[in-house]
């Protein structure tokens, strides 16, 4: 495939291609630093996990670094580590993804690591009940234990009332402790798969010489049936649900939360340029009205959270001890109500612009932030150059367009409300 072709003084320089068995490789080589990425995305996310098996795409994240046919357990780390690299892995309700920095001359080590695990991971019973172990804990800590930890798990069980995006990524306590062995190799052979898995690289790199190296170690992975997703479409929310959480904070908290459209559409640009507005800092609306002039609340955010097939636009406020949350949630709808009635003002567009543009080119500037740009417009659409589009879009948006927006999505009666109580003892 030609490299991608764009005017931009910002745009990403990539090929991109698939070998035989499927999977699909993009390449961006940048010679500022001596280093090198490998990012590799499998389309398994949460909201691929079986319905009574949530937290599974997690869970397998740890279990990729349990050992394979060559590879012994934790040895994945050591090899890296020893040539002075560094790793880690994430999964979201969308993917999963595994990446690595390294020195440029040591890649092929990394490719090794991935198609190894790819092909042959080990998975035993002694290696599935020790990392059952690990994710129940960090469900703990993370969630069960930390102070507002359970609110979002809450929010989505309304907001998303069909499709995976009805759980969080680290599933529920129970389903982990019902899973066996067998269900564990059943989602490897289903999600972890050439077919199923695109490789980006980012950094200093010899492309034709990069080529034949993932075809060494890749190339012979055979491909596998093509996955089965279960897919059901997201039903909107019809009526206001209420929630009233208690909690392990120290100060009681307000969320609202709506649905919006999905990744790369326009509202996606738009949202996030309103929630800039709302509450982007200190100089953001809600910041100026609740915190500084009302002094009603302690901290504000108001973010997009767009996804592969939907998406969620919410705003979140700690109030303050001489508050209450009722004046707080009421206090949010006026500014929403703000927004759809008044146009932002040019100069304040302009501001949340140029703060959409800072923060897009920063992320450029990093190897493993570009690796994952061209990653999601690849996994998500299939058009790997809607990378270079996204300034132009952002640029793009109009005051009207956000008000629009405002008036369609963010209504009373399509909304999730949460009031967040501190727990009494």
């Amino acid at each position: 495939m030609a490299p991608s072709k764009t005017d931009s003084k910002y745009a990403i320089r990539f090929t991109e291609y698939d070998l035989d068995n499927g999977m699909h490789v993009i390449l961006a080589p940048s010679h500022h630093v001596p280093l090198i990425v490998t990012n590799l995305w499998y389309h398994v996310g949460s909201k691929d996990d079986p319905p009574a098996r949530t937290g599974f795409a997690h869970l397998f994240e740890h279990m990729m670094f349990q050992g394979s046919k060559h590879v012994g357990k934790t040895e994945h780390f050591k090899y890296i580590q020893q040539v002075g690299g560094s790793l880690n892995a994430t999964t979201s309700v969308d993917r999963t993804n595994y990446f690595q920095t390294l020195p440029a001359g040591e890649l092929e080590l990394a490719l090794w690591l991935e198609s190894d695990r790819m092909l042959a991971l080990d998975v035993t019973e002694e290696n599935f009940e020790n990392q059952r172990a690990v994710v129940k804990e960090e469900r703990r800590q993370r969630y069960e234990n930390k102070p507002y930890g359970l609110v979002w798990e809450n929010i989505v069980h309304h907001l998303f009332p069909t499709s995976g995006y009805h759980w969080t990524t680290i599933g529920s306590m129970e389903h982990l402790d019902q899973a066996t062995i067998d269900d564990v190799r059943e989602f490897h052979a289903e999600y972890y798969k050439p077919n199923n898995c695109s490789l980006a690289l980012t950094g200093s790199f010899d492309e034709a010489e990069v080529r034949t190296q993932i075809e060494r170690y890749f190339g012979n992975i055979p491909i596998r049936e093509a996955v089965k997703r279960q897919w059901e479409p997201i039903k909107p929310v019809n009526g206001q649900i209420r929630l009233s959480l208690e909690d392990s904070a120290k100060l009681p908290a307000v969320n609202i939360a709506f649905q919006v459209p999905s990744a790369f559409q326009t509202s996606e640009y738009a949202f996030d340029l309103l929630g800039y507005a709302l509450g982007g800092g200190r100089s953001s609306r809600l910041y100026r009205e609740l915190v500084y002039k009302r002094k009603i609340a302690r901290d504000i955010e108001a973010y997009n959270y767009a996804l592969e097939k939907g998406g969620a636009f919410v705003l979140e406020a700690r109030v303050q001890s001489s508050s209450s949350v009722e004046e707080v949630e009421e206090a949010l709808w006026n500014e929403i109500k703000k927004v759809q009635q008044e146009l932002l003002s040019s100069e304040e567009l302009e501001k949340v612009k140029n703060r959409a543009e800072m923060r897009h080119i920063a992320s450029l500037c990093e190897l493993g932030p570009r690796a994952d740009r061209l990653q999601r417009a690849w996994t998500f659409t299939r058009d790997t150059s809607r990378v270079n589009t996204e300034l132009d879009r952002y640029r793009s948006i109009t005051s009207e367009d956000i008000r629009t927006l405002a008036n369609q999505y963010l209504q009373r009666d399509h909304s999730v409300v949460a009031h967040i109580l501190p727990r009494t003892i």
